[in-house]
């Protein structure tokens, strides 16, 4: 799937539910010298004006998604997907090949930059894998949860959302329970971010003793 630069490398994903913490320990990845592919940037690269998926977007949904400038409007858009399952299948029909293409894309461009030592293992940060039912195209799925409540506590404190509107979001992802059932690696953000740090830490070690055992 990954293009035959690809072949003998470990492809994990990062995922985990909204405010689990899981940006935190995709920069602490980057930070240990892990190569990390983030799927949301690549999400909005791929809806810029003028790209496939834009057009394709405009002519589904219609200028109502669209801000004054003309640039797609995210916001606006969750709108009209949120309640309609069909809408939301429509979109992501059009969003996800060119998503995973750009993942593609980054992967092989990494092997081919690869130099001697270097660990053959990418990292793709991807919140909602494991809810579009794509969490078998990875080698590893590492999993970051935290309990609900924190979870709404941070949205409320820390993103200034109303506690209804951070519990609805929450329920609109699959359960913690749910991504936990694919992953070989569980990272429990309960404690303090130094703790974090540590379990990023040991992750790492563990992504590279499997990366490295490929190539023997």
């Amino acid at each position: 799937m990954w293009g035959p630069e690809a072949e003998g490398m470990l492809i994990a994903c990062l995922t985990g539910g909204i405010a689990s913490g899981k940006s935190e320990v995709s920069k602490e990845f980057r930070s240990l010298g892990a190569c990390v592919i983030d799927a949301d940037v690549l999400a909005r690269e791929v809806v810029e004006p003028g790209r496939t998926a834009y057009i394709q977007i405009v002519d589904e949904f219609g200028d109502g998604v669209l801000t004054g400038s003309r640039e797609l409007d995210r916001k606006a858009l969750a709108e009209v997907v949120f309640n309609d399952r069909a809408k939301l299948d429509r979109l992501n029909s059009i969003t996800h090949p060119a998503i995973f293409k750009g993942i593609a894309e980054g992967i092989q461009d990494y092997a081919r930059s690869m130099k001697p030592g270097d660990v053959p293992a990418v990292v793709v940060d991807a919140a909602l894998i494991v809810d579009v039912g794509a969490a078998t195209v990875f080698d590893m799925i590492v999993v970051v949860v935290a309990a609900a409540e924190e979870r709404v506590r941070r949205m409320v404190q820390l993103r200034g959302m109303d506690e209804a509107e951070a519990r609805a979001r929450i329920a609109s992802q699959v359960p913690d329970e749910e991504r936990v059932e694919h992953a070989q690696l569980v990272i429990v953000n309960d404690g303090t971010f130094e703790e974090l740090k540590a379990k990023v830490g040991e992750a790492w070690e563990r992504i590279k003793a499997e990366a490295f055992s490929r190539e023997k």
